[in-house]
């Protein structure tokens, strides 16, 4: 059965009209960090957890997905999967330590809607994120937003 898109959706939806790629980016990273935790297939054990990669254009991503239940859609039996959760706070800094593991990216809910964010954007936005306070409250930033931009945030109760 296909699910109805979640919030996370809209926003990657939402982000994908936007002509300019680097805002693309901020808008899914204000998405992703207004998040409790971000969630990994775990491909390791629970003592030596490793999360799932995937090959995009020669470099080498994170796969990331905004929620457990995301996760588990991917198997039709509906079990669940091994899964490695880490606050958002977290999960930022070890993402970017992934870096030194050969790591260039993240592809964010792999299906119909898959984005894919580089570790360069990743790092971008959380320095500038941390800057202005980072995640002292439920919430998100996006930098630079037009009217526009922020009536559609404000009329979806963010």
């Amino acid at each position: 059965m296909a699910r109805l898109p979640d919030r996370f959706d809209l926003w990657v939806r939402h982000a994908r009209q936007c002509p300019d790629a680097a805002r693309q980016a901020d808008y899914v990273l204000s998405a992703l960090a207004a998040l409790p935790e971000w969630v990994f297939l775990n491909l390791g054990s629970a003592q030596k957890p490793q999360p799932a990669e995937a090959e995009i254009e020669g470099t080498r991503h994170l796969i990331l997905f905004s929620g457990p239940d995301r996760l588990d859609d991917l198997t039709p039996s509906g079990r669940p999967l091994p899964k490695i959760a880490i606050p958002t706070t977290a999960a930022i800094s070890w993402c970017l330590e992934r870096r030194l593991d050969g790591i260039a990216g993240l592809l964010v809910n792999p299906g119909d809607d898959a984005f894919a964010v580089s570790l360069d954007q990743l790092e971008a936005f959380h320095t500038e994120w941390t800057q202005r306070g980072g995640r002292q409250s439920s919430g998100f930033w996006i930098p630079n937003l037009t009217t526009e931009e922020e009536d559609f945030w404000q009329e979806h109760g963010l």
